[in-house]
Parts: structure tokens; C-alpha cells; sequence
């Protein structure tokens, strides 16, 4: 890179949300630059499970964006180069007590008169559906238009295709400062030089209150710890993505779903499963608010293994071969910060997407190319603005 370039839009950023922008934004033709001070996918976007679920959101405008963004994945596992192990498989949510059941068919029935066809199952199905399950649950609520995906395929694939489009992306490169004159962005400082741009888009995750405070602006997102166990590989024995119904209270801040055990609720445990394209299972997760620790602790292991095996017991019988945590990127209220920076054009936020990112970022990244090259969004993103906090 020259000590000084420029680019139409620089994107800070190289997780699944940087990514997706600059995929979206070069399929319209744009010039961009991605910079991200490590490797692409090296942050949250590389330390999480597959999970593309709709039945966890929140109904209403959390819903709605997430239905939008699924309806994206099918076009997006055609159009780019990389397999991203998309896999509409549905997903389960399950119960262990009568009042998480009576929780969930409430659940279920606001999602149906949102529009998203969710049912409830009862042990019977169960057993049809999800054999040897633990004798605890109670019943289950099921979304078919759950799925899953290889989150650093998806991460990798948008960026590589980007990178076809002529996006630049620079590596281990970092974010200096940023220089605003006449309340308009004019140049990003980076460790490998300077570029010159009007339009630059912070979608750094953890890191992006320290990118907002180079603009003087305050955008609240704190790191949430994430650990997962991964087993060995077997032969195909689930169907579907599993969560139980802590890991929604856990989520949410549901009072009726979350974990009764001081210890679990402490780690802010819900327990999760999926089977990947390669046959390994991810087991989850946790909830910590941990500062920027993102390493792996014996309680979380322990609890997490222990979880598993009460949702299903023959989970006993796979060898744990490895564990990772991530930190995710959360806002106050959970929910996505998108849009526009008051007294500073050309600056755009995408960030705190708080465990959703990969599930949203293709409805994230069609909405800020939009909203960078037209001024306006297709969706109203209001909701979703930084504002909603002050």
C-alpha cells in the first residue's frame, strides 16, 4: 500500500459484517477498502457457531430484519465462490419445565401472528423427530426456517468475492485516526498510511467504541463472552439446530426462561447444538460479561459438557477434542446499531449485533450499501439507530 491512497468508502472491519458491506457495496460497482487490524474472521465472526435462527428474535423489527436477512442466504450460497455449508435445516427449541413450555407456546403464538411459522411439539413428536433425548423435556417449540451455516466460510466467501469485485483488503492494519473537518469525514490513519475517503463505515465489533471515540462519538458496545466445546466428527445423527429454552431467557433477558441454578445463571448458560457439514459438534454456549478475556475457563467446560448431556444423553459417548470463546459485540438492548452519525457526513455504523451477526449480516450489509450510496434504506432502520440510547 502507498503511504497515501484513497478510496470511495473504507470499511473498518474485516468480520462477517465488514465483509457482507463490502460485498454489497461492490456488487454495485462501489471502490473499497476494508482494514482490519488482524485477519479477517479473527474476531467474533471466527469464534461462534452457525446459528441462522429466527425463532430467538424478538418480534417486531428484530424479527422482521432477521426474516429479510434469511431470505438472502439461498442467493448467497449461489453467488459466492466459497461452500458457506448452508443448511436450511430447522430448528428446535427445547423445555424442561412447565412454565418454559407455557412460555414458549406464548412465544409461539406471537411469532405465527408476526408471520413466522413456528409449532409446538409435544414429548411424543419428539421422540419421532430428535431420538434419545433427555427425559426432562418437557415439549418443544419448531422454527423449519431455522438454518445453519459455516460462519468463517461466510465470513471468507463475502470477502473473497468482494475482494473479486476490486475490494482492497488490508490486513493486520490499524486504525490510527480518523480525521473530520468541516463535520464531514476526510481521511482514515492507518499503521500502513493514510486514506483519503468521505464515506468510511465502522463495523469493528468489540472494537468499535474505540473507532467511535476518534470522532468523538460514543457508540456502546461491550464484549459477551461466548465459549463453545467441539467434539470429534461422526456420522450424521442431528438433523436440526437445538437450543434449549435458558439459552433464550439467557438472551433475551426473559425471566420466566432463565437458568435456575445460581452457578449456570453466573455464567449465563443455555445450552446449544448443532452438527456441522464435517460432522463435528459445537456445544454451548455462555453469556459472560468478562472484559476483553476471551479465553476459555474449566467452570464453563464443565457446564456446558454437564448441559449437554441432560438435553441429550448420548452426547456422553463423542470426545471433546478442543473448546474456543469469542466476544461478541453487544449493545444495550441487544440489538443491531445501524445508520448515520449526527454532525459527521460520511461516517456509517454497523455494529452490535450482540451473537446475531452472522444470522444478520446479509440484510446488514444490502442496508448500508444502500444507505452509503443512495442516502436512503430499503427497510427503515430507525430502530436501529445510535440515537435509540440517548
Amino acid at each position: 500500500m502507498p503511504e497515501v491512497s484513497s478510496s470511495e468508502v473504507v470499511i473498518i472491519g474485516g468480520g462477517v459484517i465488514g465483509a457482507a458491506i463490502a460485498y454489497y457495496l461492490c456488487k454495485e460497482g462501489a471502490e473499497v477498502m476494508m482494514v482490519e487490524e488482524d485477519d479477517l474472521a479473527s474476531g467474533a465472526s471466527g469464534a461462534c457457531d452457525g446459528f441462522v435462527s429466527l425463532q430467538t428474535k424478538q418480534p417486531g423489527v428484530h424479527l422482521d430484519l432477521a426474516r429479510e436477512s434469511v431470505a438472502l442466504f439461498p442467493e448467497l450460497a449461489e453467488d459466492l465462490d466459497d461452500d458457506i455449508e448452508y443448511n436450511p435445516c430447522g430448528g428446535m427449541m427445547l423445555a424442561t419445565m412447565p412454565e418454559q413450555l407455557k412460555e414458549l407456546k406464548a412465544r409461539a403464538k406471537k411469532m405465527k401472528a408476526a408471520g413466522l411459522e413456528v409449532e409446538m411439539l409435544t414429548p411424543a413428536d419428539l421422540k419421532s423427530r430428535l431420538p434419545e433425548v433427555g427425559k426432562e423435556i418437557k415439549g418443544a417449540s419448531y422454527c423449519a426456517q431455522d438454518a445453519q451455516v459455516n460462519p468463517i466460510a461466510l465470513t471468507l466467501g463475502l470477502a473473497r468475492k468482494a475482494q473479486d469485485m476490486g475490494a482492497i483488503i488490508l490486513r493486520g492494519t490499524k486504525v490510527e485516526n480518523i480525521v473530520v473537518t468541516n463535520n464531514r469525514v476526510r481521511e482514515v490513519h492507518t499503521s500502513s498510511g493514510s486514506i483519503h475517503s468521505r464515506r468510511v463505515v465502522c463495523a469493528a465489533g468489540t472494537g468499535s467504541n474505540q473507532i467511535g471515540k476518534m470522532i468523538i462519538v460514543d457508540i456502546p458496545v461491550m464484549p459477551q463472552r461466548g465459549q463453545i466445546l467441539v467434539t470429534e466428527p461422526r456420522e450424521r445423527m442431528l438433523d436440526v439446530i437445538l437450543y434449549g429454552a435458558e439459552y433464550l431467557g439467557t438472551k433475551g433477558g426473559i425471566t420466566e426462561l432463565m437458568p435456575r441454578d445460581e452457578e449456570a445463571a453466573k455464567l449465563g448458560l443455555g445450552f446449544t447444538a448443532e452438527q456441522t457439514a464435517s460432522g463435528n459438534f459445537l456445544l454451548g454456549s455462555t453469556r459472560e460479561f468478562a472484559g476483553a478475556d476471551a479465553s476459555t475457563t474449566p467452570e464453563a467446560m464443565n457446564a456446558i459438557a454437564k448441559n449437554a448431556m441432560y438435553y441429550l444423553p448420548w452426547i456422553k459417548e463423542l470426545d471433546v477434542i478442543r473448546s474456543f470463546a469469542g466476544l461478541r459485540p453487544c449493545s444495550p438492548d441487544g440489538l443491531p446499531i445501524l445508520g448515520t452519525v449526527k454532525g459527521v457526513k460520511g461516517f456509517f455504523i454497523a455494529t452490535g449485533h450482540s451473537g446475531d451477526g452472522i444470522c444478520l449480516a446479509p440484510i446488514t450489509g444490502k442496508l448500508l450499501s444502500e444507505l452509503i450510496l443512495d442516502g436512503e434504506t430499503s427497510l427503515d432502520i430507525e430502530p436501529f439507530s445510535l440515537y435509540r440510547f440517548k
